[in-house]
């Protein structure tokens, strides 16, 4: 079996194995747009409804023709709904390692390629991410097919068309993939230029390519929004506002001291490695080496400049650095065994790296798969409380569930698009940025008002007494895009779900909804997590006086 088929196994089991949340844009930056572009309802963010909007209908689309289908086959209300989306997006995450290991062999030979393969599939990150519907896990499986087909190295095989066209698609994606083309396009036409190689035919290419998908991306956003709309530039302003500073904002040396740890865990210390060896690399293997070497300088430098960052922005660099790491972890491989033979006067070294499938040490091997343990509780453990949340809501009968009301932080679950009642009414405390100017570091949205006090909120924002027809909230949250409303109103609902630490730190609570004719009917563990609003694992308490 050709280790290349390995990928579209093992990247779509890890997507429907995987129980658990990592981020919100999973759900509302790509299935849920799509899920209310395909039925009609579902939870659209601030950033599809502001004016003017700054998300592209592009990724969504993705996700689009699932949905469709589904419903014209009548398939829509059973566990396909969930199911095949992360079929789609495990068999597009196996593309990062198929372009992958291509590239790896391209430079540096089979061997190494192996090397590489091992690393992608046992990268934790990558598990943890690649097969999620992230529109960064899609931009990194095109960003490495496109450096595949990208002229990096004179006298190998190329195609510059497809690897543009690739290159404007993880644009179209995610805007702020140009930072990568940026380098690598320049670097390209120096080059041209320095070996007085014709410019016109590259230039002409890029016209071509830049112009296409430009077309595609106005006319994909003026037909989702029924009016002109071209949302890369809204994007761009807006994330370089102070409005991106409203979701964390981190020191400059995040990437290096906390990013990049995460990433590459155990391979960290061989991508190091690799990167010193890559200066050394002779010809055009080595100067195409270092030019990858140099936009991940160029990326980090980049994205540090931001006030806003997050481990998954740098994603698309993450086969780079397994590239640079195969290529230490097999030439400490092959100085190991030209010691050994050296040692005992043989002369057979060369044919023994030559015969080895994965030239890699023993110790280092072991080292590299410390980390499995950790996969297989992200995989299965992780945070599931907020995915089962879901299924459990999703499994209850309509004559039940009229209602629900989520007292969590923001975006907490998923969503319609794995919920798909569109019956049920549904709320959730919200957080608006302050799209109306308003000072950050004073700025009142719902999240924090209900954190700051949760008993006076439910005792002020709520009846007195609970209809038992679960009327619908009348202003249960901000209107997306709009922070200036803050008279949140809201009726009480079939059903409420919160997070076990809001009921162990705020014990009236119970009591305030045991008084209101609530009683616990369902809760779930929830394993390890950062943030102490989400521990305690989820109840879900129902209205049964």
């Amino acid at each position: 079996m050709s280790w290349l088929i390995l990928p579209f196994i093992v990247r779509p089991l890890i997507a429907v194995l995987t129980q658990g949340f990592f981020q919100p844009d999973e759900y509302f930056q790509s299935l849920e747009p799509a899920h209310h572009a395909v039925f009609g309802y579902g939870h659209l963010t601030w950033e599809w409804v502001a004016q003017p909007p700054i998300r592209s209908i592009a990724y969504p689309a993705v996700w689009m023709p699932v949905y469709s289908a589904l419903q014209r086959l009548g398939l829509d209300n059973g566990a396909l709904l969930v199911l095949a989306p992360k079929l789609l997006s495990g068999l597009l995450a196996s593309l990062t390692d198929f372009f992958g290991w291509k590239l790896a062999r391209k430079l540096y030979g089979p061997r190494v390629a192996n090397v590489w393969l091992l690393l992608s599939l046992t990268s934790i990150f990558n598990v943890l991410a690649l097969s999620r519907t992230f529109s960064n896990s899609l931009e990194t499986s095109l960003t490495v097919a496109s450096l595949y087909y990208w002229p990096l190295v004179d006298g190998l095989d190329h195609h510059l068309t497809k690897a543009l066209s690739l290159a404007a698609l993880s644009c179209l994606i995610r805007p702020t993939s140009a930072i990568i083309w940026t380098l690598l396009g320049a670097e390209l036409l120096i080059r041209t230029v320095t070996k007085q190689q014709p410019l016109v035919p590259v230039l002409s290419k890029v016209a071509l390519v830049g112009t296409l998908f430009t077309m595609i991306q106005f006319g994909l956003d003026t037909t989702y929004y029924g009016k002109p709309t071209f949302t890369p530039l809204n994007f761009l302003r807006v994330n370089l506002s102070s409005v991106s500073s409203f979701y964390g904002v981190n020191q400059w040396h995040y990437y290096f001291t906390q990013a990049l740890p995460i990433l590459c865990t155990t391979s960290l210390p061989f991508s190091l490695h690799g990167a010193w060896l890559v200066k050394m690399l002779p010809g055009e293997i080595g100067r195409g080496s270092r030019t990858l070497f140099n936009l991940c300088r160029w990326v980090i430098t980049g994205y540090s400049l931001m006030s806003h960052k997050e481990w998954r922005f740098i994603h698309p660099l993450l086969p780079i650095f397994h590239l640079f790491a195969a290529l230490s972890l097999a030439s400490l491989f092959a100085k190991d065994i030209k010691a050994k033979e050296k040692k005992e006067e043989g002369k057979e070294s060369a044919t023994t790296i030559a015969a080895t499938t994965f030239p890699i040490r023993r110790a280092h091997l072991i080292f590299i798969l410390s980390t499995l343990p950790a996969s297989i509780y992200v995989i299965f453990f992780h945070s599931r409380a907020q995915i089962n949340v879901i299924h459990h809501l999703r499994s209850l009968p309509s004559s039940e569930l009229k209602s629900v009301g989520f007292l969590m932080p923001c975006h907490s679950t998923p969503w319609q698009a794995y919920l798909h009642r569109r019956e049920v009414q549904m709320w959730a405390i919200g957080c608006e940025p302050p799209l109306s100017g308003q000072d950050i570091s004073t700025y009142q949205h719902q999240e924090r008002v209900f954190y700051d006090n949760p008993v006076h909120y439910l005792q002020h924002r709520f009846p007195s007494s609970v209809d038992s027809g679960f009327p619908p909230s009348p202003l249960p949250s901000s209107p997306p895009g709009n922070s200036s409303v803050t008279e949140w109103i809201h009726t009480w609902p079939s059903h409420l779900a919160f997070f076990g630490h809001l009921v162990q730190t705020h014990p009236e609570i119970e009591q305030i909804l045991q008084q209101k004719g609530y009683r616990a009917a369902w809760k779930t563990g929830n394993g390890w997590e950062e943030d102490e609003r989400r521990r305690g694992g989820v109840q879900v308490w129902w209205f049964s006086p």
